[in-house]
Protein backbone atom coordinates (compact mmCIF):
# COMPACT_ATOMS: atom_id res chain seq x y z
CA UNK A 1 0.00 0.00 0.00
CA UNK A 2 1.65 3.46 -1.22
CA UNK A 3 -0.11 6.64 0.23
CA UNK A 4 0.52 9.90 -0.84
CA UNK A 5 0.22 12.94 1.38
CA UNK A 6 -2.43 16.17 0.74
CA UNK A 7 -1.52 19.38 3.05
CA UNK A 8 -3.65 21.84 5.11
CA UNK A 9 -2.87 23.92 7.52
CA UNK A 10 -5.66 23.89 10.75
CA UNK A 11 -7.68 26.86 11.45
CA UNK A 12 -9.93 27.45 14.47
CA UNK A 13 -12.33 30.02 14.84
CA UNK A 14 -11.30 31.92 11.46
CA UNK A 15 -7.54 32.02 13.43
CA UNK A 16 -4.93 30.00 11.35
CA UNK A 17 -2.86 27.68 13.52
CA UNK A 18 0.69 28.65 12.46
CA UNK A 19 3.48 25.95 13.18
CA UNK A 20 1.08 23.19 12.79
CA UNK A 21 0.77 21.99 8.93
CA UNK A 22 -1.18 18.68 9.09
CA UNK A 23 -1.08 16.11 6.31
CA UNK A 24 -3.78 13.05 5.88
CA UNK A 25 -2.10 9.96 3.48
CA UNK A 26 -4.45 9.41 1.21
CA UNK A 27 -4.24 5.52 0.70
CA UNK A 28 -4.51 4.24 -3.20
CA UNK A 29 -5.70 1.08 -1.53
CA UNK A 30 -9.32 0.99 -0.40
CA UNK A 31 -8.31 -1.72 1.58
CA UNK A 32 -6.15 0.46 3.80
CA UNK A 33 -7.80 1.63 6.91
CA UNK A 34 -4.27 3.86 8.19
CA UNK A 35 -4.18 7.21 8.39
CA UNK A 36 -1.49 9.73 9.17
CA UNK A 37 -0.65 12.82 9.66
CA UNK A 38 2.37 15.43 9.75
CA UNK A 39 3.13 17.98 11.91
CA UNK A 40 6.04 20.53 12.35
CA UNK A 41 7.91 20.66 15.48
CA UNK A 42 8.91 24.36 16.57
CA UNK A 43 12.79 24.16 16.19
CA UNK A 44 15.33 23.50 13.61
CA UNK A 45 17.39 19.94 13.08
CA UNK A 46 14.84 17.19 14.73
CA UNK A 47 16.83 14.53 15.11
CA UNK A 48 15.96 11.02 17.14
CA UNK A 49 12.82 10.57 19.87
CA UNK A 50 11.68 8.75 22.74
CA UNK A 51 7.79 7.81 23.84
CA UNK A 52 6.87 7.53 27.51
CA UNK A 53 4.41 4.59 27.14
CA UNK A 54 3.23 5.31 31.07
CA UNK A 55 2.09 8.64 29.79
CA UNK A 56 1.84 8.61 25.85
CA UNK A 57 3.64 11.88 25.62
CA UNK A 58 6.44 11.56 23.12
CA UNK A 59 9.72 13.94 23.12
CA UNK A 60 11.69 15.15 20.25
CA UNK A 61 15.13 16.74 20.59
CA UNK A 62 15.85 19.05 18.33
CA UNK A 63 19.86 20.08 17.77
CA UNK A 64 19.22 23.06 15.79
CA UNK A 65 20.89 24.24 12.54
CA UNK A 66 23.49 26.81 11.67
CA UNK A 67 21.02 28.97 10.43
CA UNK A 68 19.21 28.48 13.58
CA UNK A 69 21.28 27.85 16.53
CA UNK A 70 20.08 26.54 19.78
CA UNK A 71 18.60 23.09 21.28
CA UNK A 72 15.43 22.17 22.19
CA UNK A 73 13.37 19.12 23.87
CA UNK A 74 9.74 19.10 23.08
CA UNK A 75 7.21 17.24 24.11
CA UNK A 76 4.19 16.53 21.75
CA UNK A 77 1.00 15.41 22.33
CA UNK A 78 0.44 12.22 21.23
CA UNK A 79 -2.50 11.83 19.00
CA UNK A 80 -2.60 15.67 17.62
CA UNK A 81 1.57 16.05 17.94
CA UNK A 82 1.01 19.25 19.26
CA UNK A 83 3.45 20.98 21.51
CA UNK A 84 2.99 21.13 25.06
CA UNK A 85 6.32 21.81 26.84
CA UNK A 86 9.14 22.75 25.46
CA UNK A 87 13.19 22.46 27.67
CA UNK A 88 15.89 24.51 26.92
CA UNK A 89 19.24 22.90 25.85
CA UNK A 90 21.03 25.70 23.71
CA UNK A 91 24.35 24.86 25.97
CA UNK A 92 24.24 20.75 24.79
CA UNK A 93 21.70 20.40 21.76
CA UNK A 94 20.71 16.87 21.46
CA UNK A 95 20.57 14.11 18.89
CA UNK A 96 19.69 10.90 20.71
CA UNK A 97 17.29 9.78 23.18
CA UNK A 98 16.12 7.04 25.23
CA UNK A 99 14.39 7.07 28.11
CA UNK A 100 13.62 5.54 31.35
CA UNK A 101 9.68 5.56 31.80
CA UNK A 102 9.99 4.41 35.67
CA UNK A 103 11.73 7.10 36.32
CA UNK A 104 10.56 9.46 34.21
CA UNK A 105 14.09 10.30 32.76
CA UNK A 106 14.96 11.04 29.51
CA UNK A 107 18.71 10.95 28.62
CA UNK A 108 19.84 12.59 25.35
CA UNK A 109 23.51 12.14 23.41
CA UNK A 110 24.79 15.44 22.67
CA UNK A 111 27.26 14.76 19.81
CA UNK A 112 28.92 18.08 19.61
CA UNK A 113 29.92 18.55 23.01
CA UNK A 114 30.41 14.78 23.91
CA UNK A 115 28.43 14.37 26.39
CA UNK A 116 24.74 13.09 27.64
CA UNK A 117 22.05 14.49 29.52
CA UNK A 118 19.66 13.65 32.33
CA UNK A 119 16.24 14.99 32.11
CA UNK A 120 13.57 15.24 34.65
CA UNK A 121 10.53 15.25 32.87
CA UNK A 122 8.27 15.85 35.79
CA UNK A 123 9.65 19.18 36.35
CA UNK A 124 10.92 19.85 33.02
CA UNK A 125 14.36 20.51 34.10
CA UNK A 126 17.98 18.92 32.97
CA UNK A 127 19.09 17.68 36.13
CA UNK A 128 22.80 16.82 35.02
CA UNK A 129 25.27 16.76 31.73
CA UNK A 130 27.55 13.56 31.88
CA UNK A 131 31.04 13.91 29.98
CA UNK A 132 33.29 10.46 30.51
CA UNK A 133 36.96 12.76 31.27
CA UNK A 134 37.44 12.21 27.35
CA UNK A 135 38.43 15.67 24.97
CA UNK A 136 37.03 13.98 22.09
CA UNK A 137 33.90 11.92 22.10
CA UNK A 138 31.01 11.48 19.55
CA UNK A 139 27.66 9.62 21.88
CA UNK A 140 25.24 8.72 19.62
CA UNK A 141 22.39 6.17 20.26
CA UNK A 142 20.99 5.55 23.91
CA UNK A 143 19.38 2.44 25.42
CA UNK A 144 18.10 1.89 29.09
CA UNK A 145 17.95 -0.81 31.29
CA UNK A 146 14.95 0.40 33.25
CA UNK A 147 15.34 -2.50 35.96
CA UNK A 148 18.86 -1.95 36.76
CA UNK A 149 19.25 1.77 35.93
CA UNK A 150 21.72 1.56 33.75
CA UNK A 151 22.19 3.69 30.51
CA UNK A 152 23.99 2.53 27.39
CA UNK A 153 25.94 5.11 24.79
CA UNK A 154 27.60 4.07 21.69
CA UNK A 155 30.30 6.41 21.55
CA UNK A 156 31.58 6.15 17.29
CA UNK A 157 35.20 5.97 16.50
CA UNK A 158 37.66 4.03 14.70
CA UNK A 159 37.84 2.09 18.29
CA UNK A 160 34.15 3.02 19.40
CA UNK A 161 32.89 1.71 23.01
CA UNK A 162 29.65 2.11 25.00
CA UNK A 163 29.29 4.51 28.17
CA UNK A 164 28.25 2.78 31.20
CA UNK A 165 25.96 5.55 33.06
CA UNK A 166 24.78 4.79 37.05
CA UNK A 167 20.68 6.05 35.94
CA UNK A 168 20.55 6.42 40.10
CA UNK A 169 22.67 9.39 40.16
CA UNK A 170 23.30 9.93 36.61
CA UNK A 171 27.07 10.11 36.69
CA UNK A 172 29.18 8.05 34.63
CA UNK A 173 30.92 5.05 36.04
CA UNK A 174 32.94 3.34 32.69
CA UNK A 175 33.18 2.80 29.00
CA UNK A 176 33.22 -0.92 27.49
CA UNK A 177 36.32 -0.28 25.07
CA UNK A 178 37.24 -1.71 21.40
CA UNK A 179 33.48 -2.48 20.71
CA UNK A 180 33.96 -2.18 16.80
CA UNK A 181 34.54 -0.21 14.44
CA UNK A 182 32.17 2.55 14.18
CA UNK A 183 29.46 1.54 16.35
CA UNK A 184 26.20 3.02 16.37
CA UNK A 185 23.43 1.09 16.89
CA UNK A 186 22.43 -0.83 20.34
CA UNK A 187 19.82 -3.16 21.13
CA UNK A 188 19.52 -4.79 24.75
CA UNK A 189 19.12 -8.18 25.96
CA UNK A 190 18.34 -6.74 30.07
CA UNK A 191 18.08 -10.62 31.05
CA UNK A 192 21.07 -12.17 29.67
CA UNK A 193 23.07 -8.66 29.86
CA UNK A 194 24.02 -8.90 26.24
CA UNK A 195 24.39 -5.87 23.90
CA UNK A 196 23.75 -6.04 20.24
CA UNK A 197 25.96 -3.64 18.46
CA UNK A 198 25.97 -2.39 14.97
CA UNK A 199 29.55 -1.98 13.45
CA UNK A 200 29.33 0.00 10.17
CA UNK A 201 33.27 0.57 9.33
CA UNK A 202 32.93 -3.76 9.25
CA UNK A 203 29.57 -4.16 7.99
CA UNK A 204 29.42 -6.52 11.15
CA UNK A 205 26.98 -7.22 14.35
CA UNK A 206 29.00 -6.82 17.68
CA UNK A 207 28.11 -9.11 21.28
CA UNK A 208 28.68 -7.30 24.08
CA UNK A 209 29.14 -8.73 27.44
CA UNK A 210 27.86 -5.98 29.88
CA UNK A 211 29.18 -8.04 32.87
CA UNK A 212 32.43 -9.01 31.38
CA UNK A 213 32.27 -5.09 29.96
CA UNK A 214 33.91 -6.39 26.75
CA UNK A 215 33.21 -7.08 22.90
CA UNK A 216 32.94 -11.24 23.15
CA UNK A 217 31.99 -12.27 19.52
CA UNK A 218 31.25 -10.37 16.09
CA UNK A 219 29.31 -11.63 12.76
CA UNK A 220 28.75 -10.26 9.52
CA UNK A 221 25.91 -7.95 9.15
CA UNK A 222 25.37 -9.67 5.19
CA UNK A 223 24.45 -5.85 4.13
CA UNK A 224 26.05 -3.16 3.86
CA UNK A 225 26.19 0.27 6.15
CA UNK A 226 24.40 -1.60 9.18
CA UNK A 227 23.32 1.39 11.05
CA UNK A 228 20.50 0.56 13.60
CA UNK A 229 18.89 -2.76 15.47
CA UNK A 230 16.02 -4.18 16.89
CA UNK A 231 15.84 -7.08 19.15
CA UNK A 232 12.97 -9.64 19.13
CA UNK A 233 13.67 -11.77 22.50
CA UNK A 234 11.07 -14.29 22.50
CA UNK A 235 12.23 -15.10 19.05
CA UNK A 236 16.05 -14.57 19.61
CA UNK A 237 15.78 -12.82 16.01
CA UNK A 238 17.67 -9.58 14.92
CA UNK A 239 16.27 -6.83 12.53
CA UNK A 240 18.81 -5.06 10.98
CA UNK A 241 18.33 -1.79 8.72
CA UNK A 242 21.54 -2.00 6.62
CA UNK A 243 21.93 1.85 4.96
CA UNK A 244 24.08 0.85 2.13
CA UNK A 245 21.96 -2.06 0.71
CA UNK A 246 18.70 -0.58 1.52
CA UNK A 247 17.07 -3.69 3.78
CA UNK A 248 16.11 -4.91 6.61
CA UNK A 249 18.70 -8.25 7.59
CA UNK A 250 16.86 -11.03 10.11
CA UNK A 251 19.91 -12.72 11.87
CA UNK A 252 20.08 -15.15 14.53
CA UNK A 253 21.04 -13.34 17.44
CA UNK A 254 22.92 -16.48 18.79
CA UNK A 255 24.80 -17.32 15.66
CA UNK A 256 24.65 -14.63 13.43
CA UNK A 257 22.73 -17.22 10.56
CA UNK A 258 21.09 -15.26 8.16
CA UNK A 259 17.19 -15.82 8.20
CA UNK A 260 15.69 -13.34 5.64
CA UNK A 261 16.66 -10.49 3.67
CA UNK A 262 13.74 -7.58 3.11
CA UNK A 263 13.61 -4.77 0.74
CA UNK A 264 13.15 -1.41 2.44
CA UNK A 265 13.31 2.08 0.99
CA UNK A 266 16.33 3.78 0.00
CA UNK A 267 18.10 4.95 2.95
CA UNK A 268 16.70 2.80 5.62
CA UNK A 269 18.02 4.55 8.48
CA UNK A 270 15.63 3.79 11.55
CA UNK A 271 14.00 0.71 12.80
CA UNK A 272 11.69 -0.12 15.54
CA UNK A 273 9.38 -2.95 16.43
CA UNK A 274 5.98 -3.42 17.39
CA UNK A 275 5.97 -7.33 19.58
CA UNK A 276 2.43 -7.00 20.00
CA UNK A 277 1.30 -6.46 16.39
CA UNK A 278 4.19 -8.10 15.07
CA UNK A 279 5.11 -5.05 13.07
CA UNK A 280 8.65 -3.48 11.85
CA UNK A 281 8.93 -0.22 10.83
CA UNK A 282 12.46 1.59 8.96
CA UNK A 283 12.69 5.22 8.48
CA UNK A 284 14.02 5.09 5.06
CA UNK A 285 15.61 9.16 4.85
CA UNK A 286 16.41 9.57 1.14
CA UNK A 287 12.55 7.73 -0.03
CA UNK A 288 10.85 10.31 2.41
CA UNK A 289 9.28 6.45 3.17
CA UNK A 290 8.43 4.14 6.18
CA UNK A 291 7.95 0.88 5.21
CA UNK A 292 5.86 -1.88 7.62
CA UNK A 293 6.71 -5.18 7.63
CA UNK A 294 5.09 -8.34 9.19
CA UNK A 295 7.81 -9.60 11.47
CA UNK A 296 6.14 -13.43 11.22
CA UNK A 297 5.95 -13.61 7.33
CA UNK A 298 8.72 -10.91 6.58
CA UNK A 299 6.24 -9.44 3.96
CA UNK A 300 6.08 -5.73 3.50
CA UNK A 301 2.98 -4.79 4.18
CA UNK A 302 2.87 -0.81 3.29
CA UNK A 303 5.12 1.70 2.20
CA UNK A 304 3.73 4.87 3.92
CA UNK A 305 5.29 8.35 2.67
CA UNK A 306 6.56 10.68 5.67
CA UNK A 307 8.08 13.63 5.60
CA UNK A 308 11.35 14.87 3.36
CA UNK A 309 13.48 12.47 5.48
CA UNK A 310 12.66 10.12 8.02
CA UNK A 311 15.12 9.56 10.23
CA UNK A 312 13.98 7.83 13.41
CA UNK A 313 10.79 5.87 14.43
CA UNK A 314 9.63 4.77 17.72
CA UNK A 315 6.25 2.41 18.32
CA UNK A 316 4.05 2.99 21.49
CA UNK A 317 3.09 -0.66 22.09
CA UNK A 318 -0.17 0.24 24.36
CA UNK A 319 -1.52 1.90 21.50
CA UNK A 320 0.30 0.79 18.16
CA UNK A 321 1.28 3.91 17.39
CA UNK A 322 4.66 5.01 15.40
CA UNK A 323 6.00 7.95 15.46
CA UNK A 324 8.64 8.58 13.26
CA UNK A 325 10.92 12.15 12.90
CA UNK A 326 11.90 13.79 9.45
CA UNK A 327 15.00 15.84 8.92
CA UNK A 328 14.60 18.90 6.47
CA UNK A 329 16.34 18.69 2.95
CA UNK A 330 19.34 19.79 2.45
CA UNK A 331 19.48 23.69 0.48
CA UNK A 332 20.21 22.89 -3.23
CA UNK A 333 22.08 25.41 -4.64
CA UNK A 334 21.33 27.36 -8.22
CA UNK A 335 22.23 25.41 -11.27
CA UNK A 336 24.65 26.38 -13.78
CA UNK A 337 27.89 26.49 -12.38
CA UNK A 338 30.38 23.23 -11.11
CA UNK A 339 29.19 21.60 -8.54
CA UNK A 340 25.58 22.09 -8.48
CA UNK A 341 26.06 26.11 -8.89
CA UNK A 342 28.04 29.19 -9.23
CA UNK A 343 29.48 30.74 -5.61
CA UNK A 344 27.98 33.97 -4.89
CA UNK A 345 30.48 36.84 -5.19
CA UNK A 346 31.44 38.85 -2.20
CA UNK A 347 33.25 37.15 0.13
CA UNK A 348 34.75 33.55 1.61
CA UNK A 349 32.73 30.69 2.93
CA UNK A 350 29.26 31.60 0.73
CA UNK A 351 29.58 35.55 -0.17
CA UNK A 352 28.34 38.51 1.50
CA UNK A 353 25.24 37.94 3.33
CA UNK A 354 21.72 38.46 1.37
CA UNK A 355 23.84 37.04 -1.63
CA UNK A 356 22.92 33.85 -1.63
CA UNK A 357 19.11 32.98 -2.07
CA UNK A 358 17.00 31.68 0.99
CA UNK A 359 16.43 27.99 0.59
CA UNK A 360 12.68 27.52 -0.13
CA UNK A 361 10.67 26.39 2.90
CA UNK A 362 10.49 22.61 3.24
CA UNK A 363 7.14 21.97 4.56
CA UNK A 364 7.73 18.33 5.50
CA UNK A 365 11.30 18.87 7.11
CA UNK A 366 11.74 19.00 10.65
CA UNK A 367 8.92 17.23 11.42
CA UNK A 368 7.22 14.33 13.34
CA UNK A 369 4.71 12.02 11.49
CA UNK A 370 2.05 9.57 13.21
CA UNK A 371 1.22 6.60 11.98
CA UNK A 372 -1.62 4.60 13.08
CA UNK A 373 -2.57 1.19 13.44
Amino acid sequence: MKFINECMAFSKGGLLLTGLTVCIAAPFSSMAQKSEKTAKVGGAGVYELAVSESTGAVYVAAAGSRSAPGGKIYKLDPKTLAITDSIDAKDTPPFGVGINDKTQTLYTSNTRTGSVSAVDLKSGKIVATIKNGQEKSHTREVVVDETRNRVYVSDVGEGSSIWVIDGNTNTYLHSIENTGKTTTGLALDAEKQVLYVTNMGTNEIGVVDLEAKKLVKSYSAHGERPVNLVLDKPTGRLFVVDQGTNEVNVIKAESGELIRKIPAGKGALGIKMDPVRKRVYTANRQDGTVTVIDSDSYKVLATLEAGSAPNTVVVNTKTGAAYVTNKTKPMQRPQGGQGGGQRPQGGQGGGQEGQRPAPAPDPLGDTVTLILP
